[in-house]
């Protein structure tokens, strides 16, 4: 086999699993709920609305009544390559502008009298993986990617019960859905040809729960934890050979898999006055489960020694995250207007040799800016923007072994805002 193929498979198919979003360290949203997305998602010692199901299920047992929430996030991402310096050249290439709204919607209910006092229930609709890139088609990383596009939906049934005023707990299910595209080059014969591959994941499930302490009035400790999601891909690949070079690639049926991190959530809550809430979280996220990466063609050169396409174990080697935030919350006499702010760091796992297009991370802070008001006396919007600012990346570590051979430099920022209305029956 000539030198490259095995690559050029390799990122194709990693395509079906990492798409690039830049909104979190790895491939991860954090974004689901505009009142926390203003604190900096630091929501986990409160979660005192029904994004509670996403940040922390124990907090539905201190709400009130039934409950419905809905809106979602604008992403608008930007990055810039300058590269490959591993070729000697700088050039700068520009990912095409795009706009993602991954959605989010609760429903809940929280019985504040009579036997069922303290039980909570409710259902979740988030994305807490997605979005994509797509670099325009004759650019210096085509054989690595051109588009791609992943969308996954995580449903929440949930369940919370207060003990007493001071302890809450809650647990909830994570049914998941998901389904991928992918468009690339594939320049290592001649003519070149288009590499296509869309898949739809098998329905997958996974749990979350949560604790929720209130030791004295003004101070609230929360807990949560998310468990690994293991995803499934069943897809279809199709080169788009010319006749001479149909019988190397014949595409078809190919299976995936990768292990969604676990992620967990400590924070800290305190009131130093009726009027203002502050909140320190610290979240972790178990990005060494994405070790390597395993590719199964149905059809391959095991089967039939005139097939070029294989089977691929490519190392990834990912390292353990951390999320730092801090938020506020700030109560005016005002139509029951809320003002909001704050920072967090989020550190990347992607170690130097495996950056790439498909996933330019790197580290970077975020500044969180926005407001709640009462539209109605059940009606409530909050708002929120987000400036995720990334720092630059530099890598002359992917000509290794088993990188893409795309050294450079990364540069990137992206602006959020998020809305949510909430309908309190």
């Amino acid at each position: 086999m000539k030198r490259g193929v095995t690559p050029f498979i390799t990122a194709a198919l990693i395509a079906l699993l990492l798409p690039a979003a830049l909104v979190a360290g790895g491939f991860q949203l954090n974004e689901h709920g505009a009142r926390a997305m203003a604190q900096a998602g630091a929501f986990c010692a409160r979660a005192s609305d029904p994004s509670a199901m996403f940040f922390n299920p124990a907090g539905l047992s201190y709400q009130r009544g039934f409950q419905f929430m809905a809106g979602a996030t604008i992403i608008a991402p930007t990055y810039n390559y300058y590269g490959p310096t591993n070729l000697q050249r700088n050039d700068k290439w520009e990912m095409e502008s795009q706009v993602f709204t991954p959605p989010n919607a609760y429903l809940s209910n929280t019985w504040n009298d009579g036997l069922l006092k303290g039980l909570a229930i409710g259902v979740g609709l988030v994305t807490p993986y997605g979005l994509g890139t797509r670099w325009a088609d004759d650019w210096i990383g085509k054989s690595i990617t051109r588009e791609i596009d992943l969308k996954t939906f995580f449903v929440m049934p949930t369940i919370s019960y207060a003990v007493n005023d001071m302890l809450s707990v809650g647990v909830g299910a994570n049914i998941v859905f998901s389904s991928v595209m992918l468009r690339r080059a594939v320049t290592n014969f001649s003519p070149e040809m288009n590499l296509e591959l869309e898949g739809d994941g098998k329905t997958a499930f996974s749990w979350n729960a949560g604790v929720l302490f209130k030791p004295v009035e003004t101070i609230s400790v929360g807990v949560t934890y998310r468990a690994q999601t293991t995803l499934e891909f069943d897809g279809t690949a199709n080169f788009h050979p010319p006749a001479s070079l149909a019988a190397l690639f014949p595409g078809g049926d190919v299976t995936t898999g990768i292990d969604l991190p676990a992620t967990y959530f400590v924070g800290v809550a305190w009131m130093p006055n009726e009027d203002l809430e502050l909140e320190l979280d610290y979240q972790g996220i178990g990005w060494s489960s994405y070790d390597k990466l395993e590719i199964d063609f149905k059809d391959d050169a095991t089967t039939n020694p005139v097939i070029k396409q294989a089977d691929v174990s490519s190392p990834k080697n990912y390292k353990d995250a951390f999320i730092v935030r801090l938020g506020g919350e700030y109560k005016l006499p005002i139509l029951g207007l809320k003002l909001r702010a704050g920072y967090f760091y989020d550190h990347n796992p992607v170690p130097d040799e495996h950056l790439e297009p498909l996933l330019p991370d790197a580290d970077r802070h975020g500044l969180n800016l926005g407001a709640g008001m009462n539209l109605l006396p059940n009606l409530t919007v909050d708002f929120a923007y987000l400036n995720l600012m990334f720092m630059d990346r530099s890598t002359d570590k992917t000509s290794q072994p088993d990188g893409v051979y795309l050294d450079g430099l990364y540069q990137g920022n992206a602006q959020l805002i998020g809305l949510d209305l909430t309908y309190h029956f």
